[in-house]
């Protein structure tokens, strides 16, 4: 289900298809090398980037997830920890009330009935659960599985343009997440403007927990991405 940040995605990019003016570094041309390759080039730059240490992962264990369970509870406890408990009366320029980071018409469309107020942590869970499974980051490897998570949230339509042109290098799709924020910002600064900083803060401590992840496990294949299940 798109939202309304897709939406108006969607609106800028019309603008820009007629304007005749495709920004072209949003295209990724990924050479021929390994996955390994990949990887490797990946995180370095994200070090290179001199992301923080310390915004963004508190509270999360930073070990390989021992199974699909665990990278799930890992991601959320990233999603929730930017996201709060407090109720919104309104969230953006949706004008709709969420909490725990999950607007009413997404709760009502995964079958929560109740007042907005009322949510419990148990019944965001299970919504995001739901959103976890469709925005396949289950078959993907952490971190990468966070990062997508993150903004699949955030954005269902640009999670799977940014995915598909990143080709799973953690370092540039983030900085095709950061690309499109400002854009969205440039084309609505009267309703995203106020929003720019705090987007930006969030794809910092994204990179802070890949940084961390892959310091804390010294770079094992088992980063290797984009990577299926298995």
């Amino acid at each position: 289900m798109p939202s309304y940040l897709d939406l108006v995605e969607q609106a800028v990019m019309l603008q820009e298809m007629r304007a005749g003016q495709r920004n072209r570094n949003l295209s990724v041309n990924t050479p021929n090398v390994s996955f390994n390759d990949i990887f490797s080039q990946s995180l370095k730059q994200i070090e290179k980037t001199g992301a923080p240490t310390s915004q963004g992962v508190a509270g999360i264990d930073l070990s390989p997830p021992a199974d699909d369970a665990e990278k799930f509870k890992k991601s959320l406890a990233f999603v929730l920890e930017k996201e709060g408990s407090k109720l919104v009366h309104e969230d953006g320029a949706s004008g709709e009330s969420s909490k725990y980071g999950i607007l009413q018409s997404t709760a009502r469309a995964f079958g929560y009935k109740g007042n907005m107020k009322d949510m419990t942590r148990d019944a965001a869970e299970k919504i995001y659960k739901k959103l976890w499974e469709l925005s396949g980051s289950r078959s993907l490897s952490f971190p990468l599985a966070i990062v997508h998570f993150d903004t699949y949230v955030n954005s269902p339509g640009m999670a799977k343009k940014l995915l598909e042109r990143s080709k799973g290098n953690i370092d540039t799709y983030l900085k095709l997440r950061e690309q499109r924020y400002v854009k969205l910002a440039s084309a609505k600064p009267d309703v995203y403007g106020k929003y720019l900083q705090g987007w930006k803060n969030r794809i910092k401590g994204l990179r802070a927990v890949a940084t961390q992840y892959a310091k804390a496990n010294n770079f094992t294949s088992d980063l290797i991405y984009p990577s299926k299940k298995g």
